[in-house]
């Protein structure tokens, strides 16, 4: 993509990532900050990630993908040692900030309101990643959570933060709605790494063969799924493939035996290899009942698959109705089967669905565009792009 602007020449800029969990790992927010990093890095900036040390067996100073990792050790104690790292964030925070222009944390979690108690004294733009059902279920922005202390305070900290990253217009509005203040609002989607999830030169449409990649957890409707699949109007060979674990797959696997489904349906775990699985298949299917802005759909549509998607906030902000896929009602079995029954008849629709949904993640999704947004908030550039830049999100609509 060209900007007309080198930014590596104009700002070589120096970026503390920081990932309020386990790094790396398969999750949303820890495979974005991963991103992120070593496209930061190939760009000319300099990068480093700092994390807590969740897992003993990993190094204290460790290097990914050629970044360096520092993760901070902590006491295991329940309670005690989630306040004892927050101190040890907040000092280590404090020491090493003449080291970085922009600290970008990768959840509204605990580390983030650490940093808004201390932001008064912080030179640099400290930004967090807002990413929706994590922060305001069970999280420190759930309203049902705020008389507990702990959660006002580190509320109250996050408040102070220069800049919100919100991947969805929901979110967005949620934040405001809970007294976020609009002007740090920036709608900043997540980018997709398009030469990783990149399209095969030719896609088998002979056999419907459909395809989740994510957690087996409630939220995710993957009973709701299986449901729908026993009940679509299927040709023969038609393969279901429920990649991914959780605590729901033998429960999952269970139900696919008891729909008389399990020959079509497919439970093979966690796949290291999700750009073969895609390339493999030709259409994704995400039931879930909530979402932020779902990584396994805007890779799906990367990979040139349509997508039957539940008409939630996130899928509505990436999938046009039609064009790039479909979208039906959540939690309907009926409305999901009647859509699963079309596409699998359709191998002509589903070609030209993908073919479209690759083309809208390249104009709006592409690293390099990510890239350039969050520079700019980074170097407090403008103002915020919440209610005056729309993201450019489902601008087929």
């Amino acid at each position: 993509m060209d900007s007309g602007i080198d930014f590596t020449m104009v700002f070589p800029a120096r970026i503390l990532m920081v990932v309020d969990g386990r790094y790396p790992a398969t999750g949303g927010a820890e495979m974005q900050a991963r991103l992120l990093s070593r496209s930061f890095v190939a760009a000319g900036h300099r990068v480093r990630v700092l994390v807590p040390q969740l897992d003993r067996s990993q190094p204290c100073a460790d290097d990914v993908d050629g970044v360096p990792v520092v993760r901070l050790a902590y006491p295991r104690i329940k309670g005690v040692g989630a306040v004892l790292l927050n101190l040890r964030f907040a000092y280590w925070l404090l020491r090493h900030q003449d080291e970085f222009d922009a600290v970008h944390i990768h959840m509204m979690h605990n580390l983030a309101g650490a940093a808004g108690w201390i932001k008064r004294w912080l030179k640099p733009t400290v930004i967090v990643k807002v990413s929706g059902a994590a922060e305001f279920q069970g999280g420190i922005l759930d309203p049902a959570l705020q008389g507990k202390p702990i959660h006002r305070i580190l509320r109250a900290g996050a408040q102070r933060l220069d800049a919100y990253q919100c991947i969805s217009k929901r979110t967005a509005q949620i934040m405001e709605q809970a007294g976020f203040e609009r002007n740090r609002l920036h709608l900043l989607p997540n980018a997709v790494d398009l030469a990783r999830f990149a399209p095969p030169a030719s896609r088998d449409q002979a056999t419907l063969r459909a395809v989740f990649v994510g957690r087996h957890v409630p939220v995710k409707g993957l009973d709701v799924l299986l449901a729908a699949w026993a009940k679509a109007a299927l040709p023969p060979g038609a393969q279901l493939t429920v990649a991914g674990d959780g605590p729901e797959r033998d429960r999952l696997i269970a139900l696919a035996h008891q729909l008389g489904i399990a020959q079509s349906v497919a439970f093979p775990g966690l796949v290291h290899d999700v750009p073969a699985l895609l390339r493999a298949s030709n259409l994704y299917v995400q039931a879930s009942h909530q979402e932020g802005l779902p990584n396994a759909v805007l890779e799906a549509m990367a990979n040139g698959l349509p997508t039957i998607a539940t008409r939630i906030s996130g899928h509505e902000d990436v999938i046009a109705d039609g064009v790039t896929g479909m979208l039906v009602p959540p939690n309907q079995v009926d409305a999901l089967a009647e859509a699963l029954s079309q596409l699998a008849a359709r191998d002509d629709l589903r070609q030209t669905m993908g073919d479209a949904a690759r083309q809208f993640v390249e104009q709006h999704y592409a690293t390099e565009t990510v890239l350039e947004a969050l520079l700019a908030v980074y170097r407090r550039e403008g103002a915020s792009t919440y209610g005056q830049t729309d993201l450019k999100i489902n601008a087929s609509r």
